[in-house]
Parts: C-alpha cells; sequence; structure tokens
C-alpha cells in the first residue's frame, strides 16, 4: 500500500527524465524500490511526495559488452547480472551479487540501487570500486563519464546544482590472477556491521604487477599510494613484507573515519589473509 501523498511520474527515455528532472523541482529517483523497503518498517510503504520512476526506460535496462568492458544500465537487476554467467563479468562481481539477499530481492533490486545507497555502502560497492567502474552520469542539461572513486565521498558531497541520476555502470573485464570477495556481517540482511571487501592482484614473471584492495561499509576505503607501495615487489611475499604492508596499512587508512573498531579488524584481517595468498 502506497502513501496516497506521492505522485508517481514515469519516463520512457532516458532523455524524458532529464526534463521531469528539470521540471519538477526536489522529485525523488527510483527504480526496484528495495532499499526505500529495507528501511522501513510499517506495513505502508512511504514515498516522497513526488518520484520518478526508472525502472521502465529501455536503455537503462540494457547490458553491453565489448572486448575491454561490460556496461549495465542503472536500472538492470541483480538476477539479471547473475544471469549472463560468471563468464562473462568479474568473478569479483559476480560473487558479490550472488551473495546479496534472495533471488526474489535480486529480481527487484537493480545495481544503480545497490551503490546508490545512502548512509551505508552496499555489497556491489566495493568490488566495482576495486574494479575502476566509471558512472555515466544525468543532469536535465548534459550527460558526463565520471568514475565511481570521485563521484562518491566519505564525507558528503556537495548538492548538486541540478538534480542528476546514474545511467549506466561500466566496468572493465580485464582478468585477474587473483580475485577475493568478502562480505561481513550477518548473511541476506542489511546492518550497521555489514560490509564488503575485495582484493584483486595480477602478476608478471613473478612481479607483482597490479593490485586492488576495496573496502565498504559505512565508510568505503580504497587507497592507491597503499595499492602503489605493493606493486613491483618480487613474489612470493615474505613473512617480513607481509608484516610490513600491514603497518604501513595502518598508516593509510584514515583513525578519524574509520576508528579502531569491530569493522577495522575484520578490514585488516581479511586484508592479511588475502596477502597471505601470495606467498
Amino acid at each position: 500500500m502506497l502513501n496516497k501523498y506521492t505522485t508517481i511520474y514515469g519516463a520512457s527515455s532516458a532523455v524524458e527524465a532529464q526534463m521531469i528532472l528539470k521540471n519538477i523541482t526536489g522529485i525523488s529517483l527510483v527504480a526496484g524500490c528495495t532499499e526505500i523497503a529495507r528501511r522501513q518498517t510499517s506495513r505502508t510503504l512511504h514515498l516522497p511526495a513526488n518520484v520518478l520512476s526508472l525502472a521502465g526506460i529501455p536503455e537503462l535496462c540494457v547490458v553491453n559488452k565489448t572486448e575491454r568492458y561490460v556496461e549495465f544500465g542503472s536500472c538492470v537487476t541483480l538476477n539479471s547480472i547473475l544471469q549472463l554467467g560468471v563468464k562473462n563479468i568479474p568473478d569479483v562481481l559476480y560473487e558479490a551479487i550472488e551473495s546479496i539477499a534472495n533471488p526474489a530481492v535480486r529480481n527487484l533490486a537493480t545495481i544503480g540501487g545497490n551503490i546508490s545507497a545512502k548512509g551505508q555502502r552496499l555489497t556491489a560497492f566495493a568490488p566495482l570500486l576495486a574494479l575502476d567502474a566509471r558512472l555515466e552520469i544525468r543532469t536535465p542539461l548534459e550527460t558526463d563519464w565520471i568514475p565511481m572513486s570521485r563521484y562518491f565521498s566519505n564525507v558528503g558531497r556537495d548538492q548538486p546544482k541540478t538534480p542528476e541520476f546514474i545511467s549506466k555502470i561500466r566496468v572493465p573485464t580485464e582478468t585477474w590472477d587473483i580475485s577475493v570477495f568478502r562480505r561481513v556481517g550477518r548473511p541476506g540482511i542489511v546492518t550497521d556491521t555489514t560490509a564488503s571487501f575485495a582484493f584483486l592482484v595480477n602478476s608478471q614473471k613473478n612481479i607483482l604487477a597490479d593490485i586492488r584492495v576495496a573496502w565498504a561499509g559505512k565508510f568505503f576505503f580504497r587507497k592507491r599510494e597503499f595499492e602503489n607501495l605493493m606493486i613491483g615487489r618480487t613474489l612470493p611475499l615474505s613473512e617480513k613484507d607481509i608484516m610490513t604492508l600491514l603497518d604501513k596499512a595502518d598508516l593509510f587508512f584514515d583513525k578519524t573515519l574509520f576508528p579502531p573498531s569491530y569493522e577495522r579488524k575484520c578490514l585488516f584481517n581479511l586484508l592479511e589473509d588475502s596477502l597471505r595468498l601470495l606467498t
């Protein structure tokens, strides 16, 4: 049962959605509505006064794949991504999506909604951050591509001058020698301690060529400066290498945003376990 005071608008194209954003002040955007439903406990689903549904826009429900990347419309459902098969999307992203809720929820929940949730970074966020995903952002007047790492912020983004929405997510599909995804927290539900961890490694001739470490929960973290400290090291890593890298990691992961806590211990335990895969 919906809030009777809500006006729901529909759009047949992304351009039409941009026009609605331009003409109606303060309108909220939805697709599967699973994030709104998750945050409410009453029998009545309360929506904002004006809502624009993106779920019926065909171009936002399409998947395109090239040799270098796979591109999801923001309203592609999580189950639709799984149906592509693990050979067609990065392992770390497939594992993450497979761990989300249950098939009924994944039939409604969208990839755009998963990464846009406010207050808590949900399961697909860390893998996409590690994979250097890029977002197509639409405002009433323009369309632009922005790295995911630049679009989101731990300290809160400035209120945009014009309303905007994520229309596409582009994910590089390069292969990784080691791909690790871990979820922290109770299975199937989201709580304050829910978080996700992604770890990716490529090597060449026993040299660490690339490494990605990402965490997302109440805050998200990926420090390229820390990753660069590891690139170029000879494999396998020694015990001394691992201890040195863990000590350096403690300096890179800001204790102001990420104070000593259960979550911080989980991150460092997962990081240590992952580094030991390189020994």
